[in-house]
């Protein structure tokens, strides 16, 4: 199963990397489909050690508008944090990702295309079982922090929408 779903996962990047250059965000996810996501009810966000090159392991003040984020979208669809010392239904970690792109259409413009990558895992098993994906622009020629702040809330929106259609089985 980690096998179609590392696949998957490499043809969605792909798919995300080409097919991004609207202004708009472009959001996908992929799922374990013998795991029963109507399960999830309650999460805690993972520990992550972040390499030294990933952008999050000293831009903590990025790091916390994501958890908030996607806490804020996760509560509103009914999730809850795991209360201390009892054990959640899922864990959340999550990675960002930037690039500087160039207009494909020939034009002489430069963007930077930011990526959101959230994976929710099993408690019990720390197995993967659903990842969405969130790209789009987030600033011209260098990150602006405003639109990123911005892009996050958004992506964070449209990744717990897709989660709930997953997890309804649409």
């Amino acid at each position: 199963m980690r096998l179609i779903i590392n696949r998957v996962f490499c043809v969605l990047s792909l798919v995300v990397s080409f097919g991004s250059v609207a202004l708009g965000q472009t959001v996908t996810s992929t799922y374990d489909e013998d795991a029963n996501l109507s399960r999830l009810r309650t999460f805690v966000f993972k520990e992550q050690k972040r390499e030294r090159l990933d952008r999050l392991a000293t831009d903590t003040l990025t790091e916390k508008k994501i958890k908030e984020a996607l806490s804020d979208e996760l509560e509103a669809g009914g999730y809850r944090p795991a209360a201390e010392g009892i054990s959640p239904d899922f864990l959340i970690s999550f990675l960002v990702g930037t690039r500087d792109k160039n207009d494909e259409r020939g034009r002489d413009k430069s963007y930077v295309q930011g990526s959101l990558i959230v994976d929710f895992f099993d408690a019990e098993t720390d197995g993967l079982v659903w990842r969405g994906i969130a790209s789009g622009i987030v600033g011209q020629d260098a990150v602006d922090l405003k639109l990123t702040e911005e892009k996050v809330k958004r992506a964070a929106k449209l990744l717990m929408e897709l989660f709930a259609k997953n997890r309804a089985g649409i």
